[in-house]
């Protein structure tokens, strides 16, 4: 028998728990989500409620999240055809963009994993990065042959632009989480455009790496690599690890008619900075100061899990209430 009652399917990536809240935690809370087992999946990681709605913690990393999604679209008895998707975390933000706390809707998210590296001391010192595309001579350079060499690199996904407007009017007039400590951490960001702003629901663009980049350098080349590969049509907003996983499974699962591509959604909540402030080292302000036991500096944790959750939810409720 097709379980055809969910309407709307969450993807979150992590989730601590030990009473440490993750990206499920509000959505499971709120939305009163309850355990749901399914063959291949982890205890803990799929839920869903009687109104429609269902969530995955689909892991850390592309690799996790494309075999969860995939596991779960081919899942028998699940009829997730004309289900809405929304793909809901936290990630790094652009401080010339977005703020600590801020929603952002996406549009473009292009793949950063997928390049030629050379290591600084390995490329002409005229160049400012050794991430190249793959096919191409410099940085930035024309491709030649890269679908033949590599078989036609996911590198680009350009999700449905009218629903990515929809969600951000839905959802546009939530209130937003802030508090002073929040503000405390924005301020040392006044120098860029919306570094040191209060938390506001944007539109915006990801990069999408498994490996967790930090500093002013890595940052230049993120905003030249969405704008090389969108044709200048993206803008870099947010950082992330998974969401080229979670969309090439999409897209594959909308190939073998499982799932509508033209319903998923990506929303990523900033909990923290792509690079450090003016005079900071990058270094540091990723790992901690010396002498101290600090882990990855997310002074933006509390309100992009809460903000994500409040932007989401408005977004859920309207999709239920579609016909």
């Amino acid at each position: 028998m097709m379980d055809g009652n969910i309407r709307i399917v969450i993807v979150t990536m992590f989730e601590p728990g030990r009473g440490r809240p993750g990206e499920l935690s509000r959505f499971r809370e709120g939305l009163g989500l309850r355990p749901w087992k399914l063959p291949g999946h982890p205890r803990g990681s799929c839920w869903k409620n009687d109104a429609g709605v269902a969530a995955l913690v689909a892991g850390v990393g592309p690799v996790n999240t494309a075999v969860s999604v995939m596991t779960l679209g081919q899942q028998a008895g699940v009829d997730l055809r004309h289900a809405y998707w929304l793909i809901c975390g936290i990630g790094g933000g652009n401080p010339k963009r977005c703020s600590l706390g801020s929603p952002v809707w996406a549009e473009w998210v292009v793949d950063g994993d997928l390049a030629f590296d050379l290591h600084p001391a390995d490329h002409p010192s005229v160049w400012n990065t050794g991430l190249l595309p793959l096919g191409a001579q410099k940085p930035f350079g024309q491709v030649a042959g890269a679908k033949e060499l590599f078989g036609r690199p996911s590198q680009v996904f350009h999700l449905n632009r009218r629903l990515a407007t929809w969600a951000h009017t839905v959802s546009s007039k939530t209130k937003l989480f802030d508090s002073a400590k929040l503000a405390a951490a924005r301020l040392a960001y006044a120098a860029f455009a919306a570094g040191a702003k209060a938390p506001a629901i944007q539109r915006g663009d990801v990069l999408s790496s498994a490996r967790f980049w930090h500093g002013a350098r890595h940052h230049a080349w993120a905003e030249r690599w969405i704008k090389y590969w969108t044709k200048s049509q993206g803008s870099f907003a947010t950082a992330s690890m998974e969401d080229s996983g979670t969309l090439g499974a999409l897209r594959q699962l909308d190939r073998m008619k499982l799932a509508d591509w033209r319903r998923v959604m990506l929303l990523r909540s900033v909990s923290n900075y792509t690079m450090p402030p003016p005079g900071h080292p990058a270094h540091h302000h990723l790992l901690g100061e010396p002498g101290h036991d600090a882990a990855v500096n997310f002074p933006g944790l509390e309100a992009a899990l809460e903000n994500a959750w409040r932007a989401g939810q408005a977004v859920i409720n309207a999709c239920l209430a579609m016909k």
